[in-house]
């Protein structure tokens, strides 16, 4: 697996690259993804997050996160040995260690739930309706709860938040 981390601002990313690039790792294992897979990360201002968010959701605001898909890991039409381009997950830290107060977390929290949040958008995961949300915060809330005892940290203390829903946008 290769994560294609980029900050060209500089940003406070609010976590390191190691721990980026084993949050990833955490997800596609526990996903059951076996081939070789790119993800990029970025981490951009809220001005540029803003835009990317009106351009291809036609939001005019800032949000938290984006992804955007490429290719499936399960894609029969990519060859065995070849490394899967799995898509692009886009963060705005100034975004999330704002909000990150007002669902009980720290913005690091925030920032490993939007990433979680990320991956599983990219594996095909989607909370355009409430079933899917909540299957998909499900997921989330394993996956953190996971990474948290693998840091050494109480996993009762995850906090996932309300059910995601672009419908209610």
């Amino acid at each position: 697996m290769a994560v294609l981390i980029s900050n060209d601002d500089e940003l406070d990313t609010l976590l390191e690259p190691a721990e980026i690039e084993d949050i990833c790792a955490t997800v596609l294992a526990a996903e059951g993804v076996a081939r070789e897979v790119e993800v990029s990360v970025s981490f951009v201002s809220d001005e540029e997050m803003h835009g990317l968010n009106r351009e291809w959701r036609g939001i005019d605001r800032v949000t938290d996160v984006l992804s955007f898909e490429c290719d499936a890991p399960d894609d029969e039409g990519i060859p065995a040995g070849e490394v899967v381009e799995l898509g692009d997950i886009i963060l705005a830290p100034g975004q999330i260690a704002r909000q990150a107060p007002g669902f009980g977390n720290t913005p690091a929290d925030e920032c490993r739930l939007m990433l979680v949040h990320g991956m599983l958008h990219l594996l095909g995961y989607d909370h355009i309706e409430d079933d899917e949300a909540e299957v998909m915060e499900a997921r989330e809330d394993e996956l953190l709860r996971k990474l948290a005892v693998a840091r050494g940290e109480d996993p009762s203390k995850v906090a996932v938040g309300p059910i995601t829903n672009h419908a209610h946008d």
